[in-house]
């Protein structure tokens, strides 16, 4: 009698690690840029207590606040959270912009800018930009 073997040929296990790998190229860059793009919605959530700040100075004031001292917020190094660098109130002609710079989880030295506009209503809009290498990971409503 002769006995049967059974399982998988080397050629067969080959094919499925090969086909593990390219599903893996695929999936990592993808991935990546899944957790940047939920950084960069940290950054913007830790940004809204300096919008916040700059609306009521401006409310108040009539003016906007030239920098992080008038606005009534932390030092621009202050610790406010893993994805922010640093956060600059800076008077840029007559508005303040909010300057994020962005740690190195996104990308190293890479912006991120809030520029307010009044409406007719009085109210407060907000209009955000970045730097090159983030506009593919910014919110919808912050490309251009």
């Amino acid at each position: 009698m002769q006995k049967l073997q059974s399982g998988f040929t080397l050629i067969e296990l080959m094919i499925v690690v090969a086909i593990i790998g390219i599903l893996a190229a695929v999936a990592i860059p993808a991935y990546q840029d899944y957790t940047r793009r939920a950084y960069i919605s940290e950054v913007l959530v830790a940004a809204s207590a300096a919008k916040t700040a700059v609306e009521e100075y401006h409310a108040a004031n009539g003016s906007w606040p030239a920098s992080n001292a008038s606005a009534g917020i932390a030092d621009a190094t202050a610790s406010r959270g893993s994805s922010i660098a640093r956060l600059d109130v800076q008077a840029s002609g007559s508005v303040s912009v909010i300057s994020v710079e962005v740690s190195s989880k996104i990308f190293s030295g890479a912006h991120v800018w809030l520029a307010p506009q009044t409406t007719t209503s009085g109210s407060y809009r907000w209009v955000c930009s970045g730097d090159n290498d983030l506009t593919r990971l910014l919110p919808s409503n912050c490309r251009n």
